[in-house]
Order: C-alpha cells, then sequence, then structure tokens
C-alpha cells in the first residue's frame, strides 16, 4: 500500500537525526550574552564619565536585549548551517530564561518581562534564519569566486 512512499527520513548515521547541534546552541547563547553585558556595560560608563543625576536607560537596555537576541539567533543559525529557525528559537528561549534569572535576582521588573518572552523568541528565531541565509550566500559567493580564479572565462 506505501510502497515507494517514504514517511521518515534519517538524515545522518547510525539511526540519528541530529535535528539541533548544541555548538551552534551554545554559540549563539554566548553571542547573546556578551552582546548584552557590553551594551551595559557601556551604560554604565557613560553614567560614570557624565555628571547627570538621572538616567533612564529602560528603552536601551530593552533595546540591547532585543539586538542580543537577533545577534545570538545569527550566531547558531550560521553556526548550524541548517534550520536556522529552529536554532535560533533554541537560543532565544535559552537566552530568555537567562535573562529572566538575571532580572529576578537583580531587579523587581519581572512581571514586565514575561510580555518581552515572546518578542526575544521570535527575534532570535528571525536571526537565525538570517545566519543561515548569510553564511549561504557568503558560501556560494566563495564558490563563484574560486571557480572563476581557476577557469577565466
Amino acid at each position: 500500500m506505501f510502497k515507494g512512499i517514504t514517511l521518515v527520513s534519517w538524515s545522518s548515521k547510525d539511526g540519528r537525526a541530529g535535528l539541533l547541534k548544541p555548538a551552534a546552541i551554545w554559540a549563539g547563547v554566548v553571542w547573546a550574552l556578551t552582546s548584552t553585558v557590553f551594551l551595559c556595560t557601556a551604560l554604565i560608563l557613560w553614567v560614570f564619565m557624565t555628571a547627570h543625576e538621572v538616567f533612564h536607560f529602560s528603552a536601551l537596555i530593552l533595546a540591547g536585549v532585543w539586538l542580543g537576541a537577533l545577534l545570538g539567533g545569527a550566531v547558531g543559525g550560521r553556526t548550524a548551517g541548517y534550520l536556522g529557525w529552529l536554532h535560533g528559537v533554541a537560543v532565544g528561549l535559552i537566552y530568555y530564561l537567562a535573562m529572566m534569572l538575571l532580572l529576578a535576582v537583580w531587579s523587581t521588573w519581572l512581571p514586565v518581562w514575561f510580555g518581552n518572552g515572546l518578542v526575544v523568541v521570535i527575534l532570535a528565531a528571525v536571526g537565525g534564519v538570517l545566519g543561515v541565509n548569510i553564511s549561504a550566500t557568503r558560501r556560494d559567493s566563495l564558490i563563484n569566486y574560486t571557480q572563476r580564479k581557476r577557469f577565466p572565462v
């Protein structure tokens, strides 16, 4: 009845599909956290170097968290080379949980950040898709360049 129809296809040997690459996920999480720490350090230095008494950095911190999610997803997708959206979602979830842990210890804004979880995960997934496509575009242009070098027209 189902002759010639493939329902499941394993993409690697030994019967393991290997959908997610843990190294790619951790690389994305490290980039996301590092970029956020860099932004917060820059803001702290700005506070120390200026003589103002009141600073309102909540929008900048939120933008930094979103940028960190986007960069982390892009690095995760580029490192994996495939399924960028899935690697981005995994990076976004881990990054969001790390940020929630930091905010639970450090701040009282915790209820506000629950609403940002979906945005962080979506931005990380978009970053993962962008990361896979950037690496594919770069790889294709490199292949075309090497072929032109060898066989000039």
